[in-house]
């Protein structure tokens, strides 16, 4: 498929020492509060629905109690309804901080028909939480579902136990059965739980046929469990058993199983992490209260704004009036979504209200409203006196804030930003926050981060555009992507004199409607050509040009035409920078867009943090993109980055979906602005089925890798507790390749034994040139299977003899290396390779 070249901007992050205080799911005497259940606008009102979720949830939260041990259980959750669902007989409550976009489960409909499997989108590593549970109406309508996934509300704490842990499936479809000690093995934990493999494609089941060459069971044979069991555990593996009511622990975990739990905790048991977690940690005593958990329905609504900007005297400077004016435009005619209601408040030393609101539900208010953006500025900064101004403004429609929007625009310092902290978090609203320039307050962050808003940052670089990315990122969180604006282009060019600039734009086939193209300048007006797939030309004649802004607007009458669009811009005078933006919204309500969401990890790993930028169109994964991120950074020029879905380095899972990255170059203290490009050509991305954590896994990579070590053991947990006495693997021909590539060698084990049924375990560490050592790495496994002797011959005219051939075993290793620049200052390289 073709899709949209696009730019996200996703958030700016503040690199300081202070901790914010975050809004989402809490734990308070052993309760899970605020837990957030939200429903896609595009499934049908269903009374069913909501009825079921919460009994679902009720008895889902009596099995968590008993399967932590007493630990944890539901105590509040949130029903988020669709703003177009009626009320009926509910009491609905209007949401404050919550959005569909935050939410922890999403009930939604899967893209692929009738694939109702329930999974949990995992980005991070062991321990690190997931984004978000995914479960589809027919799941929570349908009684025959738990004929295949068990009680539901055992599917439910499985999933939970991925999205709050970071733990993962104990069993394998890809490797269902395994070798251990010269005998066929279910992949499972624990291996107390009984049953039996047969082979039941062919309509009646019978005994599975062994592979002479593997010892493998073959063909179709799947594990059947028994119905009545022995053992407790575990959830991990197969939750829909009655007896299974525990975690696997240290007494009941299987290391050896091939399964994504060892390949991605370090062989550690589930419980093990679980109970390390910061939940536990916090929370060490059981609860033996009630364990029924209260249900508050929530409902969205259309979204009610006001733009809180700042008119002090240093906004003066690097033209940001006049940037403010293009960004927030783009923002009033492009982005704000219909039927929404804005208003407008500036504010310097004091505040001002310059618009109550205004119901979007023409052009021409949206005109009104550009017309009274601020044109100049003056005096000190006062943040509180305008956000409380704002606050004023968005109790105009219902005389409440709650559930509503501030954007909140600043490029000063205010020492009395914290007195109107108190107000802010009781005010129900949601605050986004775009710092412009290095000066401006350090608590900007503070203000978002505990209202649940957005946080941007912009530069005064010329050549940067983070001021227009935060307006045009700022997009409703209903869940309702058919009426959100995409951002598909985005550029600052600096253009010599008499010189052309000429690019091209893709539109696909989800796009199209209220599509526009915005052109900037600096100094004079450019001449400017636009070429549609079919060769029609769009110039100055047709666009709005205004003078005063130096902005140049077209929008494409009814739903923009699918293919290549090219651009042609003319510099008529000395050199300038000329910006170029594009938007569209979605050209069929019914058709998922391509989009891309993107997150930076909360936690260091490698000196830095991780990026994420998950591509989908609606839930299904766009696999073989090309994406790249965009940083500016506070100080120092603007840093590009590929990200990757291989399975290698920060990457968790291969062809996911999922592009990740390091990003350790820091600069400084400051905030640093991301954004994504993707890119995506016909015939190379592809969607794919969303597979949650079953993807291949390979671990990190480090730097300065200067040799290996590997050491090879017949006991699996000796190279993880006490890897150095292993026995060592002769290396020494062996030197090591750059970053990203794949290592090859042979070589024979010495004074081992190999006999039938031999099992030996591999794994290496990495030293750099100051003989610092890496974590060690993931462990291969090796065994050797002898396939039984030939009988005689039926005539008996012949004896066939045993024929013993002395077994070579050649160990092919390959040698996955990811290498990143270790922390200086802390001296340490992280994990890893990996051993195939």
């Amino acid at each position: 498929m073709r899709f949209q070249k696009a730019f996200v901007l996703v958030l700016s992050y503040l690199l300081c020492g202070s901790i914010l205080k975050c809004i989402g799911v809490k734990l308070e005497n052993n309760g899970y509060r605020d837990i957030v259940i939200a429903i896609n606008p595009n499934i049908q009102h269903n009374e069913q629905l909501i009825q079921n979720i919460q009994e679902i949830v009720t008895v889902a939260s009596s099995y968590l109690h008993r399967a932590t041990k007493g630990r944890v259980y539901f105590a509040d959750v949130k029903i988020l309804l669709p703003v177009t669902w009626p009320v009926g007989s509910h009491v609905v409550q209007r949401l404050t901080t919550e959005s569909y976009r935050k939410a922890d489960v999403i009930i939604a409909e899967p893209n692929v028909k009738n694939r109702d499997e329930p999974y949990t989108l995992q980005y991070g590593g062991c321990g690190e939480k997931g984004r978000y549970i995914h479960f589809t109406p027919n799941f929570i309508l349908d009684s025959s579902q738990v004929s295949f996934y068990g009680p539901k509300d055992r599917v439910f704490v499985h999933e939970w136990a991925h999205l709050r842990w970071g733990v993962f499936n104990e069993y394998n479809e890809l490797v269902p059965f395994y070798l251990f000690n010269g005998k066929s093995e279910v992949t499972r934990c624990s291996k107390e739980i009984g049953g039996r493999p047969a082979d039941c494609s062919g309509g009646s089941c019978s005994a599975c046929e062994t592979d002479p060459t593997s010892g493998l069971p073959k063909g179709d044979c799947e594990f059947y469990p028994d119905s009545k069991q022995t053992a407790s555990s575990s959830i991990m593996f197969i939750q829909g058993l009655s007896d299974v009511t525990e975690f696997c622990d240290d007494k009941t975990h299987n290391p050896d199983a091939p399964n994504m739990q060892n390949k991605m905790c370090n062989f550690r048991s589930t419980w093990d992490v679980i109970s390390k977690s910061e939940d536990f940690r916090n929370n060490p005593s059981p609860y033996s209260g009630s364990v029924i958990p209260t249900f508050t329905l929530l409902q969205a609504k259309h979204r009610v704004v006001c733009l809180v900007l700042d008119v002090s005297g240093s906004m003066n400077s690097e033209n940001r009036m006049n940037r403010l004016r293009q960004a927030a435009e783009i923002f009033l005619l492009q982005i704000i979504e219909t039927k929404s209601q804005v208003g407008i408040v500036t504010f310097n030393s004091a505040a001002a209200i310059q618009s109550h609101l205004k119901m979007i539900d023409n052009e021409g208010v949206r005109h009104q409203l550009v017309q009274l953006l601020p044109t100049t500025a003056d005096g000190g900064t006062n943040i509180c006196a305008g956000v409380q101004a704002g606050f004023q403004v968005l109790g105009g429609d219902d005389g409440a804030t709650n559930g509503d929007e501030v954007v909140l625009l600043t490029d000063g310092e205010d020492s009395g930003i914290s007195s109107c902290f108190s107000e802010v978090e009781q005010s129900g609203a949601v605050i986004h926050t775009i710092a412009l320039g290095p000066k401006a307050a350090k608590e900007l962050e503070q203000m978002s981060a505990m209202t649940g808003g957005r946080q941007f940052a912009a530069t005064d670089n010329v050549y940067a555009t983070g001021l227009t990315d935060a307006f045009s990122s700022l997009v409703s969180g209903n869940g309702d992507i058919s009426q959100q604006s995409v951002q598909l282009e985005v550029s600052a060019i600096k253009v010599e004199d008499d010189s052309w600039l000429n690019r091209t734009v893709f539109i696909d086939k989800t796009i199209g409607n209220d599509t526009f193209f915005v052109i900037t300048w600096e100094k004079q007006t450019p001449d400017i050509f636009v070429y549609d797939p079919s060769g029609n030309v769009y110039n100055n004649n047709v666009f709005k040009i205004d003078s005063t802004t130096h902005t140049a607007r077209l929008n494409i009458p009814g739903t923009a035409q699918a293919g290549t669009w090219n651009y042609a811009i003319l510099n008529p005078g000395s050199e300038q920078v000329i910006r170029v933006i594009m938007t569209s919204r979605a050209a069929d309500e019914k058709v998922p867009l391509v989009t891309v969401d993107v997150h930076i990890s909360e936690k260091d790993s490698v000196g830095g943090r991780t990026i994420y930028a998950e591509v989908s169109q609606g839930f299904s994964p766009i696999l073989f993109a090309n994406v790249t991120v965009i940083i500016e950074q506070p100080t120092g020029p603007t840093i590009e980055q590929e990200l990757s879905d291989d399975g290698l380095g920060a990457d968790v899972f291969k062809n996911d979906g999922i592009y990740t990255k390091y990003f350790y170059k820091y600069s400084g203290y400051g905030r640093y602005n991301f954004k994504v490009r993707v890119w995506g050509k016909e015939g190379k991305a592809k969607t794919a089925i969303q597979t949650g954590g079953h993807s291949f896994y390979i671990p990190g990579y480090t730097e300065n890798v200067s040799r290996y070590e590997m050491r090879k053991s017949d006991h699996l947990l000796q190279l993880r507790d006490n890897f150095t006495a292993a026995a060592l693997v002769n290396l020494t021909n062996l030197n090591p390749r750059p970053f990203g590539s794949r290592e090859t060698f042979t070589f024979v084990p010495e004074n081992t034994e190999l006999q039938n049924g031999t099992t030996l375990y591999f794994a290496l560490c990495a030293y750099d040139k100051q003989e610092q050592s890496s974590e060690m790495s993931n462990v291969a496994k090796v065994y050797v299977f002898v396939p039984a002797p030939l009988v005689e011959h039926p005539k008996g005219s012949s004896v066939w003899k045993v024929i013993w051939i002395m077994i070579v075993v050649a160990i092919l290793v390959c040698l996955i290396i990811g290498i990143v620049n270790y922390l200086v200052q802390k001296k340490c390289i992280s994990r890893t390779f990996a051993l195939v």
